[in-house]
C-alpha cells in the first residue's frame, strides 16, 4: 500500500482492517493437498502475472 498511498492513509487502513499476524500470513498446507504442488507466495505471483496487469 505504502507505494500507492501516502503515509498517514496506510496506517489508517490497517489500523481499521488491522495488521495480520505471521499466522495470517502462511500459507495453509491444505494448499498443497487441494492442488498438488506447494503453495508459492504473493510476490512469485506477482512476477508472473504483473503484464497482466499491465505491470
Amino acid at each position: 500500500m505504502s507505494e500507492f498511498m501516502p503515509p498517514e492513509v496506510v496506517d489508517g487502513t490497517l489500523d481499521i482492517l488491522g495488521r495480520p499476524t505471521d499466522h495470517e500470513q502462511a500459507a495453509s498446507p491444505d494448499v498443497e493437498a487441494v492442488l498438488g504442488k506447494p503453495a508459492r507466495g504473493f510476490g512469485e505471483w506477482v512476477e508472473r502475472f504483473a503484464a497482466a496487469y499491465g505491470g
